[in-house]
């Protein structure tokens, strides 16, 4: 059994599973491989899950599931993964609804689905990316209209992980044109729709890289009626039941990236000590003991990274964690998996040769699976957006706690949490000047903004604004507006002059004083 080892902090509950699901892996692995090799859907697989109730990880107990949260979903997701299209499954299926019906459902929907999510007999998919939305997830096109007691939705969804083997479909649908809604987020609706219903069709399934037997396609849907009871959410309430879901999908998909890690490594410990080249066991050559020493690394920091984050999301509330703050651990996860499995599946393609290169060996699978993690469900260009805007407003997280200072002797910038020196300056262009002047000294290619000069003086932000308005009419000081409100000030070349004599600004190492050809120009 790879991979699987518990952390201190799991439950005997979370424990027992990832023991009990590790087994079930090594018993059907050959089972999910003949699949794979078959180029067939596994569903004898997908049975036998449902029958365990795998399914049922993150699904509270009053609906049937094991109720052992974002932890026991990365669980089974990640021991899936080992089984290739069954754990890409799994974690489609999940995405299908289970997060959002848990917040957002009425209870008929969740009494309807969250027990059928928890006996696994049908899966999920969802439906979010269209011809003109996909990174753009609030750009869509499919729409849906109200009449009576129903809703009348047209258009296409594509990329539907899936597609087909699902009974159940989560769809984001616009139901308003109103610009304000737009702009205000509010035109999208999210609808729960059955296979089977009328004017709902598979339209294409895709052969993507990766998925060579994990169904991928088109879903169109032409005078679909679905009941009004078939909505998830309020009426406009689409993007936010969309992005209530996001932390938890990452997360699994995250997971189940990593699952096939463990057996990776073991298949490379096998090959490095079998394989004989230039008269010696390849395990001894120092360079592949370090690529996959690489390894073992990213498999480990990865699954610390998954379970942490899914702690997090168990465990949010209690620790009083904004959505953000859970939103920016949740891309970590998945950026750091996704990008690892690429990684490590290139390095372990290198170790084993022409090997890797062939179908014989599970490690290209990896290769070419890898990439479909770095799209689905987030690309990572969107990982590293979220993660860079959730930075930016966890408080502090970017701010300096100290600031620098001129040593007095040494004349050079330093770091101190000392008080200001300027705290008790009084607010003058005078004053302002020589506080950029200094600042040219401290940080020359840098502009102040206004919150800089107010820690260092407390002077107000309406008189700070003011001085630099009077010395920019003199030329003194350049600035960078947005929306012609000053963000940032600097002095220019004029302003330094007129703040100080040029050997304020002059400085140089003790080795180049003692020069006197190289100290002439400093006359």
């Amino acid at each position: 059994m790879a991979g699987l080892e518990p952390f201190w902090w799991w439950t005997d509950e979370q424990k027992a599973l990832a023991k009990d699901v590790g087994q079930f892996c090594d018993d059907h692995i050959e089972k999910a491989e003949r699949a794979y090799w078959e180029h067939r859907f596994p569903w004898e697989v997908m049975d036998l899950v449902a029958k365990k109730g795998y399914m049922g990880a993150g699904v509270p107990k009053e609906y049937g599931g094991l109720d052992l949260g974002a932890t026991g979903c990365c669980i089974v997701a990640e021991a899936l993964g080992r089984l290739y299209a069954v754990g890409h499954l799994f974690v489609v299926s999940m995405l299908g609804g289970l997060h959002q019906l848990i917040k957002f459902g009425t209870e008929e929907l969740k009494q309807k689905y969250l027990t059928q999510i928890a006996e696994g007999k049908v899966l999920g998919a969802v439906g979010i990316t269209e011809v003109f939305a996909g990174s753009d997830a609030a750009n869509a096109y499919t729409t849906a209209v109200k009449e009576g007691d129903e809703w009348v939705i047209n258009g296409k969804k594509r990329f539907a992980t899936g597609a087909g083997a699902a009974g159940r479909y989560l769809v984001y649908c616009k139901t308003s044109d109103d610009p304000t809604d737009r702009r205000q987020y509010k035109h999208l609706t999210a609808f729960v729709i059955d296979r089977g219903t009328k004017g709902f069709t598979l339209e294409k399934i895709n052969t993507l890289i990766g998925f060579d037997n994990v169904p991928n396609g088109y879903l169109n849907f032409e005078d679909v009626r679905i009941p009004d009871s078939q909505r998830c959410g309020d009426i406009g309430q689409g993007w936010q039941v969309m992005m209530a879901g996001l932390n938890f999908e990452r997360l699994i998909g995250a997971a189940v990236v990593g699952g096939g890690f463990g057996d990776i490594i073991k298949l490379l410990g096998n090959y490095m000590e079998r394989r004989v080249q230039f008269g010696i066991q390849v395990n001894r050559l120092t360079n592949l003991q370090f690529d996959l020493a690489d390894i073992i690394t990213k498999f480990k920091i990865a699954r610390l990274v998954n379970y942490h984050t899914a702690y997090l999301l168990d465990h949010g509330k209690e620790l009083k964690m904004r959505e953000m703050a859970l939103g920016v651990w949740s891309s970590i996860a998945k950026l750091y998996s996704t990008i690892s499995a690429r990684e490590i599946g290139s390095v372990a393609v290198q170790i084993s040769g022409g090997d890797g290169l062939t179908r014989f060996y599970p490690i290209e699978r990896m290769v070419r699976e890898a990439k479909i993690g770095e799209i689905v469900a987030g690309t990572t260009e969107i990982q590293k957006v979220i993660i860079y805007r959730g930075s930016l407003l966890e408080k502090g997280f970017l701010e300096l706690d100290h600031h620098f200072v001129l040593h007095e002797e040494l004349g050079v910038p330093i770091i101190t949490n000392k008080p200001s020196h300027w705290l008790k300056t009084e607010p003058t262009e005078e004053n302002l000047l020589k506080i950029l002047a200094e600042d040219y000294r401290l940080n020359p290619g840098l502009h102040m903004k206004i919150d800089d000069i107010r820690k260092l003086t407390k002077w107000k932000r309406s008189v700070i604004n003011e001085l630099i308005e009077k010395l920019e009419k003199q030329g003194l000081v350049v600035t960078f507006k947005h929306k012609d409100k000053i963000i940032l000030v600097k002095a220019n070349y004029a302003g330094l002059r007129k703040a100080n004599p040029q050997e304020y600004y002059q400085w140089y190492p003790d080795w180049v004083k003692a020069d006197e050809r190289l100290m002439e120009m400093t006359k």
